[in-house]
């Protein structure tokens, strides 16, 4: 009898072994997955595309995603502390730690970079119609494609010269005894531009 309740015990515990051989590899394999938006500036900023997003997850595998033009990527990985850096021409790196525990939508955000490239626009300006007289001492005020404030004056050819960052510029021309103007102009390099400003009634 003994011997028996002995080769039972035995039999049982094979089997609570082979049981715990098998459930190992579900709980080492078990995946999340993080959706991650990525903005501008701020978590309520802009959504950025082509973010190169790479790291590793919980155990240590590589990872590396881009996101799509939605701002968004999705990452999989083992749960646990996940590193992660974000790149994309003209802003600062990112490099972050997270603790991913479970499948959820998280969210990050980059910064331009500083020693963003600079374009320089030299601006004329005439009287009446693009092809009229030129102004002198018009004053020229307004934001580049990062914010940064500008300002100018046209000198006695007519013409000024803007310095910034690239992107969509934002411009007020005024002269006493004109109109006032004010205009947007996508600067994506540099180059020359014109402007005129129309005579007061």
């Amino acid at each position: 009898m003994k011997g028996e309740i002995d080769m039972n015990i035995a039999y049982y515990l094979t089997a609570l072994l082979i049981l715990s051989s098998m459930a190992l590899p579900a709980s080492c394999q078990e995946q999340i997955s993080l959706t991650i938006n990525v903005h501008e500036e701020a978590l309520d900023g802009p959504l950025l595309s082509e973010v190169l997003i790479t790291g590793s997850d919980g155990t240590g595998n590589e990872f590396a995603g881009v996101t799509d033009s939605d701002g968004v990527a999705v990452i999989s990985g083992t749960p646990g502390t996940w590193q992660f850096s974000f790149q994309k021409d003209g802003y600062d790196d990112l490099n972050l730690q997270y603790d991913a525990t479970q499948t959820e939508e998280t969210a990050a955000y980059l910064e331009k970079s500083s020693c963003a490239e600079q374009v320089a626009l030299a601006v004329y300006v005439l009287e009446g119609s693009l092809d009229g007289p030129i102004l002198s001492d018009v004053q020229i005020t307004g934001q580049d494609g990062d914010g940064n404030e500008f300002s100018g004056t046209t000198n006695s050819t007519g013409v000024a010269i803007i310095s910034g960052i690239p992107g969509t510029w934002q411009f007020a021309f005024q002269k006493a005894g004109y109109d006032s103007l004010y205009l947007q102009y996508n600067a994506t390099q540099s180059e020359e531009a014109a402007a005129y400003l129309e005579k007061a009634d």
